[in-house]
């Protein structure tokens, strides 16, 4: 791995301190680190930054001489640091898989999109076959007759982006005469699942973490490993 790069904004205004970060660190390699030097606690800053970054980053952060130093690199470089954290990096592959499928799509290669689309397929398959088959049990909440109970929606929402996602494919299948259509499945499958992984983000994620917080760490770990083996990050390009 290469030496960090050294940014000092200890004398940089409040107020640039920020966009100054987002420049430093928003061209990140695999492989690269960043160490940036600040005059205060930097958590909210890089937590702000990763934001707009989409959550790629990792960093850990400490005093030092009367100031602050953050080693910064990319989340793809280190181990996941839990289930959760396992969790969000899939979405993150995932949508890059499809962002990149569906760009092929609307450029109208569609046969140059099939492979990629087949992975995320099969990357979203497994995704969803853990969270329904694994974690919907260690979820600590009740489900609700009406159905309108965290686990109800989750499980709704799998069987709608199933569907959709079944669509997609038979679609892509070479020869298909659903293949000019494909731009707009893939339209309506962005949408739903933009809305299910942020839901799911902001409310299942912290649920979960409650639930597993109360198991013994080495449960924790060997149901991480396991899910692990379960969930694929083949890039699927080749």
């Amino acid at each position: 791995m290469e030496q960090p790069k050294v940014i000092d904004l200890r004398q940089e205004p409040a107020s640039r301190v920020r966009s100054a970060a987002f420049y430093a660190l928003r061209d990140l390699r695999r492989g690269e680190r960043v160490t940036l030097l600040t005059a205060e606690e930097p958590t909210l800053i890089l937590e702000a930054v990763n934001l707009q970054l989409r959550g790629h980053l990792a960093w850990t952060a400490f005093p030092e001489a009367g100031a602050w130093r953050a080693e910064v690199g990319l989340r793809a470089d280190v181990p996941p640091r839990d289930v959760i954290d396992l969790l969000a990096r899939h979405h993150a592959w995932l949508d890059g898989l499809f962002a990149r499928a569906l760009q092929l799509v609307n450029a109208g290669a569609v046969d140059q999109a099939a492979p990629l689309f087949a992975c995320f397929s099969a990357g979203l398959r497994a995704h969803i076959a853990v969270e329904d088959g694994v974690l919907a049990e260690r979820l600590p909440v009740p489900t609700q007759p009406a159905g309108d109970d965290p686990l109800s929606i989750m499980l709704r929402e799998h069987r709608e982006i199933l569907s959709q996602l079944a669509l997609l494919e038979r679609c892509l299948t070479p020869g298909a005469p659903e293949a000019a259509e494909a731009g707009a499945f893939f339209a309506i499958l962005s949408g739903t699942l933009a809305k299910h992984e942020h839901r799911e983000e902001n409310n299942l994620f912290p649920l979960w973490s409650r639930g597993l917080a109360d198991l013994p760490p080495e449960e924790r770990q060997r149901l991480l490993e396991d899910l692990q083996g379960r969930l694929p990050f083949a890039d699927g390009s080749g």
